[in-house]
């Protein structure tokens, strides 16, 4: 009986609280090769199973990795604003904590970058958590890994971009201001030739995505005077809107004067600030509306009067029967209004 033999018969021994004969001995030696060998099978069953799993993941474009974060690069279609990166973003503080403290329990997304590339990756989606975990990497000695995904899938652009959008929608994770950005970059990138065929993509109807386009297109002064532009709301678009088509000069001008404020004012005070303009021009505002590219007419308010004056091309007939309807209009409105209050 060699070494091995006897410690295993000692130990045997001890269990069954006596010396075990020889024929009990093979017993115990056929239970435990039995043993083994179900345990053998139940983990070569596993490891097979786990091989399966990485190669349908493989196959499909999808392979889980540890990086190195500064080994990751951002695409034209970044839809995160700087500003939620920043250290001092509220949202970014928490996650950043919560990754160094307990881990990063959702991988980000990955794509190979394209040749000639600075970065061996490009990110998907994780934009946040990119940020967060570049910073810990720059903090810590030794770095800290990021938690990938790489997704071969992703080469298309239209895809890429559909994936971020729908990690963040799953989310409500973005702004109003964010969502119009990326809907402009996917329109100007020509990832989907028109507006309309970018709503049908995004399950949203043309006239929202119109609403977020428009919110993307404010005037870098507007954009300035709210300070940080993931405030603007989407009901807003309307009055501001509004304002800038009947005097774009006034709002941009209330818009420097807010911006210039040491007492920074809330998104709301800003709003009517730059809606509501300069109070003594408002008073007199004058629009223009226009038909085949000629002016039709005039309309201007002032202190609570309102006038309207006919193009050229309105001959006086039709001024006639015009002014006879508009007041009939008026006076039906009014009545409506006023029938209802009381």
């Amino acid at each position: 009986m060699n070494r091995r033999q006897d410690i295993r018969s000692r130990v045997l021994a001890q269990i069954t609280g006596g010396v075990p004969s020889s024929e009990a001995r093979e017993r115990d030696a056929m239970r435990i090769k039995a043993h083994i060998a179900v345990v053998g099978e139940q983990v070569k069953e596993g490891f097979a199973t786990r091989v399966e799993k990485l190669e349908a993941e493989r196959s499909a474009g999808m392979v889980l990795l540890r990086l190195d974060p500064k080994t990751i690069g951002t695409t034209e279609f970044a839809n995160r604003h700087a500003l939620a990166l920043k250290p001092q973003d509220p949202k970014f503080q928490r996650l950043k904590l919560s990754i160094a403290t307990h881990g990063q329990d959702t991988p980000v997304r990955v794509r190979p970058a394209p040749a000639g590339s600075r970065f061996a990756f490009e990110l998907v989606e994780g934009h946040r958590r990119l940020a967060a975990c570049l910073a810990l990497d720059a903090e810590r000695e030794g770095g800290f890994q990021i938690l990938a995904r790489l997704d071969g899938a992703a080469s298309d652009q239209r895809d890429l971009v559909l994936k971020m959008y729908r990690e963040n929608a799953e989310r409500e994770d973005l702004s109003p201001f964010e969502y119009g950005r990326m809907f402009r970059s996917w329109l100007e990138a020509k990832v989907f030739a028109k507006q309309g065929e970018l709503a049908q993509a995004v399950a949203l109807s043309d006239a929202a995505i119109s609403q977020y386009l428009n919110i993307a297109d404010l005037p870098a002064a507007v954009i300035v005077a709210f300070g940080d532009p993931r405030v603007i709301s989407l009901r807003w678009m309307q009055d501001l809107s509004r304002a800038l088509k009947a005097d774009r000069t006034v709002v941009l001008k209330a818009a420097e004067r807010v911006a210039q404020l040491e007492s920074k004012p809330s998104a709301d005070q800003v709003l009517r600030a730059l809606v509501d303009g300069d109070k003594r021009s408002s008073a007199s505002r004058e629009e223009a509306v226009k038909i085949a590219g000629k002016v039709a007419f005039r309309i201007a308010r002032r202190d609570g009067r309102l006038s309207l004056k006919f193009g050229k091309q309105v001959d006086r007939t039709a001024q006639r029967e015009l002014t006879e309807e508009i007041k009939e209009l008026v006076e039906k409105r009014l009545s409506e209004r006023l029938k209802g209050k009381t």
